[in-house]
């Protein structure tokens, strides 16, 4: 199930996205995308991955407290997305987008899905304008917004 259509507000996900545990909500936050031209298909992602990783990946057991993933800073450092490594290998400028969006110093940054955009998610609005300034609207398209908190 895809985790747009499972009508979680927040999940933590495994494998290729089918297996998801719900999350609580995490508070609204100022938020920045960086679209680059051009865009990354879903099919060449999943190519370049599974090139990589002939084999399923191994991976030790993990055992995560619920208040692992309860703030923006955590989901940042527990976070992640298996395709930056293959994406990023074959789209370096959508790599150095991501490490000019990091330097801006965000809660987290990470790649969208399978490519094509890159979010950071800050600390306050002045934090999330200044990070737009920084980057400027020349070599992407830059959208400042706020993530969403859903009532549940």
């Amino acid at each position: 199930m895809a985790f747009f259509a499972s009508g979680a507000p927040a999940a933590l996900a495994w494998g290729r996205g089918e297996r998801l545990f719900r999350l609580a909500p995490l508070p609204a936050a100022p938020a920045l995308l960086a679209i680059p031209p051009g865009g990354v298909a879903t099919a060449d992602a999943y190519q370049w991955w599974d090139e990589m990783h002939p084999e399923p990946a191994v991976r030790g057991a993990l055992a995560l407290d619920a208040d692992a993933l309860a703030s923006w800073g955590s989901v940042g450092r527990l976070g992640g997305n298996d395709f930056e490594l293959p994406v990023f290998g074959k789209h370096p400028a959508l790599r150095a987008l991501y490490e000019r969006l990091a330097a801006t110093h965000p809660y987290w940054v990470r790649l969208c899905g399978s490519g094509s955009a890159v979010a950071a998610v800050y600390k306050s609005e002045r934090d999330r304008d200044d990070a737009a300034q920084q980057l400027g609207s020349h070599q992407q398209e830059v959208i400042p917004t706020m993530t969403r908190r859903l009532p549940g």
